[in-house]
């Protein structure tokens, strides 16, 4: 398969999710430019996508894995903003200020990205007045996950911030209506830092979660026993 077949499948793949509003609402001529300016890259699991203070102001698209955003504290403890997967995107605030990087990316797993350069990306979003708005919707989305995540942390008790994490983590089951699944669930060290905790601390919660048959782990993922159960415990 040719590098240009490559890009065009990877393209199809982008449409979905968190992506699908700036990819889909480009015209003809703008998806052809935005198909010859970007490029597939992978990333082996515990690598790092971007360092914190670089200069590059690539954005990229998740087409398969996990990645996490962080930053570290002065102690060295890590600090997770948010985990993102296949059809979110990430990267575009270096894109728009040309400023350096705010936080650290990392693959949580094994990832596919789609790596457009930043220059390519403002131009897209000066043409098309949609590709503007949606970007706008991106980072006022952003803007109100991380106001919450404040309010989590200094309101909430460590065990309610993980139900509070795991109902947002959880989507319809595909193959058990009326059920709730994690489907990629983080490590209990990534859970830990994306809820300002230990990994002891969410190791002693996900046991006693599961040991009172609110959850379970199986090989499609983190499974949502009793939905009602963790709205109670995230809700108070």
């Amino acid at each position: 398969m040719s590098e240009n077949s490559l890009i065009d499948g990877l393209c199809k793949n982008v449409l979905n999710r968190a992506s699908r509003p700036f990819v889909s609402c480009l015209t003809d001529d703008e998806r052809v430019f935005f198909e010859k300016n970007c490029s597939s890259v992978d990333f082996a699991a515990g690598s790092t996508i971007i360092e914190r203070h670089n200069n590059d102001s690539s954005v990229f698209f998740v087409l398969c894995g996990t990645v996490s955003v962080l930053n570290y504290t002065i102690s060295g403890r890590a600090i997770t903003h948010t985990t993102l997967c296949s059809g979110d995107i990430f990267g575009e605030m270096a894109a728009i200020d040309c400023e350096p990087r705010a936080a650290w990316v990392l693959a949580v797993d094994d990832c596919k990205l789609l790596k457009i350069p930043g220059s390519i990306f403002i131009n897209l979003a000066e043409r098309n007045h949609k590709f503007s708005l949606e970007l706008l919707r991106k980072l006022s989305a952003n803007l109100r996950e991380a106001n919450d995540r404040v309010l989590d942390f200094f309101s909430l008790g460590a065990e309610q911030r993980a139900c509070l994490e795991l109902v947002r983590m959880a989507k319809p089951d595909p193959l058990r209506p009326d059920s709730y699944l994690v489907n990629q669930m983080p490590t209990q060290a990534n859970f830990a830092t994306l809820i300002g905790s230990s990994r002891e601390t969410v190791s002693r919660i996900m046991s006693r979660l599961k040991n009172e048959s609110v959850i379970t782990v199986s090989a499609r993922g983190l499974e949502i026993l009793d939905k009602k159960q963790l709205d109670k415990r995230a809700f108070g």
